[in-house]
């Protein structure tokens, strides 16, 4: 069967289930039904995470784990911000070659490595498909890049976060390549060196890991933290230049971009509550993997409830706030009169449990209570006191 004809059918038999395909494949002795079957799951995965390849049925999957591991086309197009134009780059880990793809358009010069063959096979073909051009190099990256003789403008990687069990890893020195016994090769080839981390990764523990960090982006999808990005740089000039003595910390979700450095948020002026105002901030998840609690406090002008409740409150609508500004109904002291309470005006409702002696599941149980309705209970704690905060959705 020809190309057309294969994508033909991909597209013809493409709402059908992949593994009915396969068992009916003597129906179609002409084509690559295997093929084919891959190539709709991918198209499936793809359809949320990069829609862009959508418009070339023809690219090929190899493997459920490649298409689980690759980055979106949301964080992969943000990676090109690092990119100098016309700049000479190489992606050392290059997987299904999302992030290979969308840094190539930014630069001059793309080189793609990856250990295993199929995914080599796969990205020649696509990058092909796609009009990309990317350099394709079968085998290990790091041994690749000890042989290169020119420097590169920008190294990526992305470790792989699976342990030999195939456990989810998430420190860096647990992922392979570990980055911090290869870190002194990569800023000997390249001035900017870009890796992508777990976003389960402790930050502190990053930066402490990680002195020659000269930026941490936090990186969201639809509220959901899906990246840690660290950009090295093994001399800093323009960070030097302009003042900035410690890693400057990105936390970007959509239209959500809030910067700052650790020693900003440790100099802010934190104002606490001694009541809940008229509205209830809550910050984007991005924000509080980030940490930025006292900054908020002072760069709003909203008050922090508690030292570890990381809710806001204010009297008015906060503009530009990067998360929640819900407007505030009723707050009630925790007891059992204010679990009465709930379960007498609401049959569904939204629960968030915050440095509060329970989870939300557990207060969920508690209550009894279905999820839903257009209500939203946030229990928590203020002045030392365990409160429940009704609001409007």
């Amino acid at each position: 069967m020809n190309e057309e004809n294969f994508i033909r059918f991909v597209l013809e038999h493409e709402g059908e289930d992949p593994a009915r395909l396969l068992l009916a494949a003597d129906r179609w002795p002409e084509t690559d039904v295997r093929r084919a079957a891959r190539t709709i799951t991918g198209r499936r995965k793809m359809r949320e995470k990069v829609p862009a390849w959508l418009a070339y049925p023809a690219l090929d999957y190899p493997s459920t784990l490649s298409l689980e591991q690759c980055s979106s086309e949301e964080t992969a197009r943000y990676k090109q911000a690092f990119v100098p134009a016309g700049s000479r780059i190489a992606d050392l880990t290059g997987g299904l070659g999302v992030d290979s793809w969308a840094l190539s358009q930014r630069a001059a010069e793309t080189h793609y490595c990856e250990r295993n063959p199929e995914l080599c096979a796969a990205a020649r073909h696509n990058f092909a498909i796609l009009d990309a051009a990317i350099e394709v190099h079968e085998g290990d990256g790091i041994e690749w890049l000890r042989r290169q003789p020119e420097r590169f403008d920008l190294l990526y990687l992305d470790p792989a976060r699976r342990d030999k069990a195939a456990r989810r890893v998430y420190d860096i020195t647990d992922c392979e390549p570990d980055l911090l016994e290869i870190k002194d090769l990569l800023l000997s080839r390249a001035d900017r060196v870009l890796a992508k981390l777990s976003p389960m990764a402790d930050i502190s523990r990053t930066l402490a890991q990680l002195p020659e960090t000269r930026e941490l982006h936090i990186l969201g999808v639809d509220g959901e933290v899906k990246e840690l990005l660290v950009l090295l740089e093994k001399q800093p000039i323009a960070a030097a230049a302009s003042g900035q003595s410690s890693p400057l910390i990105v936390a970007a979700d959509g239209n959500i971009r809030f910067s700052f450095t650790p020693e900003e948020e440790n100099a802010a002026e934190v104002r606490y509550a001694a009541a809940i105002g008229r509205y209830l901030l809550q910050p984007a998840k991005v924000l509080r993997k980030a940490g930025a609690f006292r900054l908020l406090s002072e760069r709003f002008g909203i008050a922090k409830l508690a030292p570890s409740t990381h809710l806001y409150t204010a009297d008015e609508p906060v503009v530009g706030f990067p998360g929640k500004c819900l407007a505030v109904e009723e707050v009630l002291p925790w007891g059992n009169a204010a679990r009465r309470e709930l379960g007498r005006r609401f049959k569904r409702l939204e629960l968030t449990a915050l440095n509060f002696p329970m989870t939300t599941d557990e207060l969920r149980k508690r209550l009894g209570i279905a999820a839903g309705g257009t209500r939203h209970v946030f229990a928590t704690s203020l002045n030392h006191e365990k409160v429940l905060i009704i609001c409007k959705l």
